[in-house]
């Protein structure tokens, strides 16, 4: 009983000690459609792809993307590649420029902090000479590790409601 007051005071105490900032590495998946286009823009009707953006915000003075875009069904080379500032149904200003790149890494940017604090408000563009407004496009979502965070706390916090029981001992079972 007073080892577990004692590690009950040291589990309290721990919770209130400030803790140095962890690095996360957010990843994004997103789903693009020349129908996610927003009017005036008309995109690609039958081109699609995927964009998987990877941000990590250990790095200095910014955080860092790596992505790579998969496409289908658009003419390439792409004109354009980016990362808007817009919410769903609207149309924003290029934040983030990947060059036309449907790949790249270790690009530092400022805007970065602003996709993890509202993900959900800015979008993946990619452009070609057919579609120069815009041939797909995708909303960027909550990263997933936002997910897999959740997850990992819920299933601790199931475990940590209830003094686990240790299992029982073959002999103690039988009542010897």
């Amino acid at each position: 009983m007073k080892i577990e007051r004692s590690w009950i005071a040291a589990m309290a105490l721990a919770l209130l000690l400030p803790l140095p900032a962890l690095a996360t590495i957010f990843t994004f998946t997103i789903p693009l459609s020349g129908a996610n286009e927003v009017l005036p823009t008309v995109g690609d009707p039958d081109g699609s792809g995927v964009a998987v953006l990877i941000i990590d915000d250990a790095t200095a003075p910014f955080p860092t993307i790596s992505w790579i875009i998969s496409t289908q069904n658009i003419a390439l080379p792409p004109t354009g590649a980016h990362i808007h500032q817009g919410a769903v149904d609207a149309n924003g200003p290029v934040r983030i420029d990947f060059d036309a790149a449907l790949s790249g890494s270790d690009l530092q940017d400022a805007d970065l902090v602003g996709v993890l604090a509202d993900p959900t408000g800015w979008y993946v563009n990619v452009h070609n000479a057919t579609y120069p407004s815009g041939a797909i496009r995708g909303q960027v979502p909550e990263p997933t590790t936002a997910l897999l965070l959740a997850g990992g706390l819920a299933l601790l916090g199931g475990r940590l409601k209830g003094r686990p029981t240790p299992p029982r001992v073959a002999s103690e079972q039988r009542g010897s």
